[in-house]
């Protein structure tokens, strides 16, 4: 169509050669152009757009009015790049009158991905115009169009590509990424997660645990968050210190970012200074394997040590114990820690440098309840504490047992023959063999010497009535100055010289043997048989 009109006006411009100016643009003009042209009307105006002896318009003279445009054409950016040259007329007709708009948009059918930046999510669902408009216009080509205000309301041209052209007013980082573009981490289908953000390419590498965190758990979120500068450059800089100050070194000679609580257990035994805690190691416990004490989840160890681990560390992987006493880690096996009615504390018997054997002697048990003498001096503390025959199922230290027999019963020789006897009254703990009988020590009601010494008497009930040590001596026994005189029958003439088995002959009862020495006839033929 605008071939056409631009032919006839040529044809009419060599006819009518001398019609005036104002005439001829009324002549040869085939309607008033739109209002953004109406600076163009008249016959001067014409070239600015028509090329005399061609027909249509020149793409070419639109673009030295239309700037902006020329530049993105040329840069191969934004729609008019992907049209065909030469073809302004096309989309963009004149002469139609003042209010005859240029640009007639539909804007539901536009393909706005053709423009290299496709509509997406929010962007989708807002009009042209919330975005075209003169406030966010930012190329200043465009800026310096004439018209001002005006013009910029009626262009498409000049809005940034980058989020922050149009959004920097709400973005919740300030100035932390001047440097850096909102793409860098964020895509517009998940604003909200920096899922574009590769934190490989940060300064502080994630490994270990912290590939896990949240990105709030070390910058904060909404308007808090924070994330550049951020200090890193020791493991305190976002870690509290649990040591407070105990340890030294940097705490990556101990712990791994795979989790705080797994330690390198040889750095560890190496390098960790115990003194620096509440426990000091010394003696035994000072060259005692970490392990020992130190068990991650494992049970507690055997019979002669219970740990206890205080509440919250035990999948640590050193837990911490609870070590307030001897007794926090190591078993009793006393059954009572207690002598005599006084509290002996572990301390009183061992030592940090070596458990057992104990320190306790025989200088401390003089100062018990029971002093050591003779041969008690020299048996082990196990002999006496630690005996099942005596029922002791614990290392006992309050014995309730304090005689001979309360612990020499299986050993009597006596056969409990001399149960109202004490042991002592003939025995000492200097040689349990040797004995120092004294018969005046003997308790009353002993009942003598037959009291203890009726299954060993000789005579088979013939002193019944008498006692043994009319005759015998107490300390051994033997018959050493008897009297016969004392008897019913004195010796006397050849009498007195006879052997005592002369006359008291020994006699068979069943298996028993006796010497006869009552009753014994005193008449001569008694012995000697009838005088013949």
């Amino acid at each position: 169509m605008l071939r056409s009109i631009a032919g006839r006006l040529t044809l009419a411009a060599c006819l009518l050669p001398t019609v005036p100016g104002s005439a001829h643009a009324q002549l040869f003009s085939p309607g008033r152009l739109a209002a953004a042209h109406s600076e163009l009307e008249g016959l001067r105006g014409c070239t600015s757009c028509h090329q005399l002896g061609k027909s249509g318009v020149s793409a070419e003279r639109c673009l030295a009015c239309h700037e902006a445009l020329k530049v993105r054409i040329e840069a191969g950016s934004g729609y008019h790049a992907t049209v065909t040259p030469d073809d302004c007329a096309t989309c963009h007709q004149d002469h139609l009158g003042e209010a005859f708009d240029l640009v007639r948009l539909d804007e539901r059918a536009f393909d706005h991905s053709a423009l290299g930046f496709p509509l997406e999510l929010g962007h989708a669902e807002l009009g042209c115009r919330d975005c075209h408009e003169p406030s966010l216009v930012r190329d200043p080509v465009v800026m310096a169009r004439k018209g001002g205000t005006e013009s910029l309301a009626r262009t498409f041209l000049g809005l940034p590509t980058d989020c922050a052209g149009c959004h920097e007013s709400e973005s919740p980082h300030g100035a932390q990424f001047a440097a850096r573009g909102c793409a860098d981490c964020h895509q517009v289908t998940l604003w909200s997660e920096p899922t574009a953000f590769d934190h490989r390419s940060a300064a502080f590498r994630l490994d270990g645990r912290h590939t896990d965190l949240a990105c709030a758990a070390c910058h904060g979120a909404g308007a808090a968050a924070w994330y550049t500068p951020l200090p890193f450059g020791a493991c305190s800089d976002c870690h509290a210190d649990p040591h407070r100050g105990a340890m030294s070194g940097a705490c990556a000679s101990c712990h791994g970012t795979e989790g705080w609580h797994a330690v390198t257990q040889g750095v560890m035994g190496e390098s960790f200074d115990h003194s620096r805690t509440t426990f000091a190691l010394r003696g035994a416990h000072f060259v005692a394997n970490c392990a020992a004490c130190h068990r991650t989840g494992r049970p507690p160890l055997g019979e002669l040590v219970r740990i206890a681990y205080r509440l919250g560390t035990s999948s640590h992987t050193y837990p911490a114990p609870v070590a307030e006493t001897c007794a926090s880690c190591h078993v009793d096996r006393h059954a009572t820690a207690a002598s005599g009615g006084r509290w002996l504390g572990c301390a009183s018997c061992h030592s940090e440098a070596v458990w057992s054997p104990s320190v306790f002697g025989a200088a401390s048990h003089a100062d018990s309840a029971y002093p050591l003498t003779g041969a008690h001096v020299t048996a082990p503390c196990v002999a006496c504490h630690l005996s099942p025959r005596l029922g002791h199922e614990r290392f006992s230290l309050a014995l309730s047992r304090r005689t001979c027999v309360d612990c020499h019963a299986a050993d009597d020789p006596h056969q409990e023959r001399y149960g109202l006897i004490a042991c002592e009254s003939c025995h000492d703990t200097e040689d349990f063999r040797e004995a120092a009988f004294d018969l005046v020590a003997l308790p009353e009601g002993a009942g003598g010497c037959i009291g203890c010494h009726a299954p060993d008497d000789a005579h088979a009930g013939q002193f019944e009535n008498r006692e043994c040590s009319s005759c015998h001596a107490s300390d051994t026994f033997a018959v050493t100055d008897f009297d016969h005189s004392a008897t019913r029958f004195p010796l006397d003439g050849a009498h007195a010289a006879a052997a005592c088995g002369s006359c008291h002959i020994r006699e068979s009862s069943g298996p028993t043997s006796f010497v006869r020495y009552r009753p014994l006839g005193s008449e001569c033929s008694d012995c000697h048989g009838a005088s013949t």
